[in-house]
């Protein structure tokens, strides 16, 4: 999808920006009544189809790892802005 570009330059892109990304929420907005458990099932049941990773390598990671979770939060937000349901 393309990603929109507000530079004013575009009469499309800047309607489109103004119309649908900034009514998006924001990360926070969006997640903030979300549990973890939600946030993963959300995150990997999205993209089942493209999924080439291993699930238990997923969870020892997440076991060993003390920064899984920022990155786990900062990949899921990258994929919710990419996918436009945040802006």
């Amino acid at each position: 999808m393309k990603k929109p570009i507000y530079d004013g330059t575009n009469e499309d892109e800047c309607e489109y920006y103004d119309n649908v990304i900034m009514d998006l929420p924001t990360f926070e907005e969006w997640t903030n009544n979300m549990s973890l458990t939600d946030q993963l099932k959300f995150h990997y049941d999205v993209d089942l189809d493209n999924f080439t990773g291993d699930v238990w390598e997923i969870l020892s990671d997440a076991l060993t790892n003390p920064n899984w979770l920022n990155k786990f939060n900062k990949e899921f937000e990258e994929n919710l802005r990419e996918r436009e349901y945040i802006r």
